[in-house]
């Protein structure tokens, strides 16, 4: 069990759990532009939803992990947050096409085969090169986002970054960095993705 403490939130973390770390505390960086309908994808131990619920109308916390998706019901009782909405699923998948004016997402970037039965590989393992999972976010956020909606995503240099960013232009979306921090193997960098208005008015 690991507890954890953000602001005013107390946190407590099954084993099994992905913990708050160091690309929790990068996303949390961009807690100030949370409100309306928000969504946290990906959201592990709920620390970012829950955080930014304070500042939100609504909250969706999106977990594929059955203990995450439980957790994250637990530390919302204990911390007295009532406007949360909790759903197992991978990905998008459950959210039935909802859209919202944020999205939070610290994605498994690691590069790896994954073992789905090991909850630390599905909890880190992007994929065999490490994007395929962020490629796959990034491409469903127009389908996601509300007009002049934004998404904070959290991506990693220990796979081709340009990939995503490249992405995010066919898109026809922009993107700026926010923050990153950087460590002997690999830097974590928070980017920011919004509409491009150019295109939005053709």
């Amino acid at each position: 069990m690991t507890k954890a403490k953000y602001q005013k939130l107390k946190l407590k973390v099954p084993n099994g759990v992905y913990p708050p770390s160091e690309d929790s505390l990068l996303t949390l960086g961009a807690l100030q532009y949370a409100y309306g309908d928000v969504l946290d994808l990906c959201a592990g131990s709920g620390i970012i939803g829950l955080n930014a619920a304070v500042h939100a109308d609504t909250v969706t916390l999106v977990d594929i992990s059955e203990d995450a998706v439980r957790t994250i019901k637990s530390n919302a009782k204990a911390n007295l947050i009532k406007n949360v909405k909790v759903v197992r699923s991978n990905l998008f998948s459950g959210l039935e096409g909802k859209r919202f004016d944020i999205i939070y997402c610290n994605p498994p970037y690691l590069p790896g085969k994954i073992d789905k039965k090991d909850w630390l590989d599905v909890a880190t393992l992007g994929g065999k090169a490490g994007y395929e999972l962020t490629i796959r976010i990034v491409k469903e956020l127009p389908k996601h986002l509300k007009k002049n909606g934004k998404a904070f995503l959290v991506l990693s240099t220990a796979y081709d970054v340009d990939k995503v960013y490249k992405l995010i232009d066919s898109l026809k979306l922009r993107f700026k960095k926010i923050k990153s921090v950087k460590f002997f193997f690999e830097e974590l960098i928070l980017i920011e993705i919004y509409e491009d208005s150019w295109y939005s008015k053709l």
